[in-house]
């Protein structure tokens, strides 16, 4: 096992805050940017800065309910879950026949290999140990996450602000590398890519352009973070949520993306756009419609006068975007897109020729999430995830119509879009998603559906008029201490 500079960080804070479930959560969020390093060192596999929280978390909620502590709608919570939970069981059990099943039957590209990559015949691998161990810990995380983040709108909002808070972060990492490559300022590398599990792609340029990738392993997972940050900033500006956070966050987000140059960003943001827009002309409420153009044209103003003043002062800067933009546009004709099609329809055929039941999870890579999935889980697990996210979407959507507070409405607007930003780079360009992150934001997802359902989330709060400060997420006379007391025995 081996130490390296970001255990010296994580570690202590971890034990620090054992018995805080809010600060863990807030550690993960902001810990879970840093996706190319590692804090332990297991061989040629690297334990991700993220995941040492989510464990910390996970013990500590075990623990609670080992002690016969008990959640406010923690049942509630479970059963939303559970179509998740069956998928996972179907992913573990099917990890462990299906490759010897179809062995030597079916061609795959295996999850690790070395140059030339090369597709081959499937057979049972580590590969296959390894994804199932990182499933576990998710679900895990997403389920414990979720009962605990029913116990209060301090946990919940002060969670999801740690997320919100991690998108800066990220742009802070991504902005300081720039500087090194362009003046040469002293960056930190053996920092933030200490992950000997992960290819670090920090060379890459588009031209005389240097692609930024920051603390993650390379651009596309840059521009897809900061893709899923702007449309969660969005989406809850023009829900009305007034946070002060959020308008910078969208600002800093697409110019994160911009400057990771990453083509899966730039048309993600470009599809949440167009989705936005004619979800807006189809829904035909006038009152959604004058938040998109009371959004939409300061928006389209403000870039305006920017791309002016940039004539005038930079004018090299439009060559600059001209060729990301260009490149963007160009993408289908490139060879990567013709190999990563390639991999995408080789997967898909896999999930044929094993009669829809998939070949295992862990046993083969693919370039996009939908094509990674049919050949992983195959048809039952993806049915499985349909009847979850439609069962999930209508609980909220009750809750919502049902009435919540604010902070309840707070974190479910957010972390719904953060979701689907997650989602859409996702089915763009990325085999699975792991991130403890996502997972995180599930759990806020469901902890803060589960708490409107919950009887007992209603009575006692007042709200200030105009406000969405913490302060006025709180039950009356309470602080955020709540959040990190002892759990107490309730009744669901």
């Amino acid at each position: 096992m081996g130490i390296t500079a970001f255990s010296f960080i994580v570690l202590p804070l971890c034990l620090l805050w054992a018995f805080n479930p809010l600060r863990l959560f807030q550690l993960l969020f902001v810990a879970g940017v840093f996706e190319a390093a590692a804090a332990i060192t297991l061989g040629g596999l690297g334990v991700q800065p993220g995941l040492v929280p989510a464990l910390a978390l996970i013990g500590y909620v075990m623990l609670q309910l080992a002690l016969g502590a008990q959640y406010p709608g923690q049942r509630r919570a479970l059963r939303l879950c559970g179509p998740l939970l069956l998928v996972g069981a179907w992913a573990i059990a099917a990890s462990m026949l299906l490759p010897h099943l179809f062995r030597d039957q079916v061609y795959v590209w295996p999850q690790k290999s070395t140059p030339p990559f090369r597709i081959a015949l499937l057979e049972p691998s580590a590969s296959n140990i390894n994804q199932d161990l990182y499933l576990v810990v998710n679900l895990l995380l997403l389920t414990l996450g979720a009962m605990i983040l029913t116990k209060s709108d301090a946990i919940r909002v002060g969670a999801f602000k740690a997320y919100l808070i991690s998108g800066f972060v990220a742009f802070a990492v991504a902005f300081w590398q720039l500087l090194s490559k362009v003046a040469h300022l002293p960056y930190p590398d053996a920092l933030f890519y200490s992950n000997p599990g992960w290819s670090i792609l920090t060379g890459q340029s588009m031209g005389a352009i240097p692609r930024i990738n920051g603390s993650f392993a390379e651009p596309s997972s840059l521009g897809s973070y900061m893709a899923a940050c702007t449309c969660c900033a969005g989406w809850l500006i023009l829900c009305g949520h007034r946070q002060a956070l959020l308008k910078p966050l969208f600002v800093t987000g697409i110019a994160g993306v911009l400057m990771s140059t990453s083509t899966t960003g730039i048309a993600s943001l470009a599809i949440a756009a167009g989705g936005l827009a004619l979800g807006g002309l189809m829904s035909g409420s006038t009152r959604m419609l004058r938040k998109l153009l009371r959004f939409g044209l300061p928006l389209l103003v403000g870039v305006g006068v920017l791309g002016a003043v940039a004539l005038v002062l930079a004018p090299g800067a439009y060559d600059v975007l001209g060729q990301i933009f260009s490149a963007t546009l160009n993408k289908q004709s490139s060879a990567s897109y013709d190999e990563r099609t390639s991999t995408d329809l080789d997967n898909l055929q896999a999930a044929l020729d094993t009669w829809g039941l998939g070949v295992g999870w862990g046993s083969s890579r693919s370039s996009s999430l939908i094509p990674g999935l049919l050949a992983g889980i195959g048809v039952p697990g993806m049915v499985g995830l349909l009847i979850f996210g439609v069962r999930l979407g209508r609980q909220v959507g009750a809750a919502k119509r049902r009435g919540c507070t604010p902070g309840q409405h707070f974190v479910m607007d957010g972390s719904a879009a953060a979701l689907v930003g997650y989602l859409i780079p996702a089915c763009l360009s990325a085999p699975t998603i792991s991130s403890v992150s996502f997972f995180a934001l599930l759990a806020l997802l469901v902890g803060a559906c589960a708490a409107a359902g919950s009887a007992v989330a209603q009575p006692g709060w007042v709200w200030y008029e105009g406000s969405d400060e913490a302060e006025a997420l709180l039950p009356d006379g309470a602080s955020e201490a709540a959040a990190r007391n002892e759990a107490t025995p309730i009744s669901d």
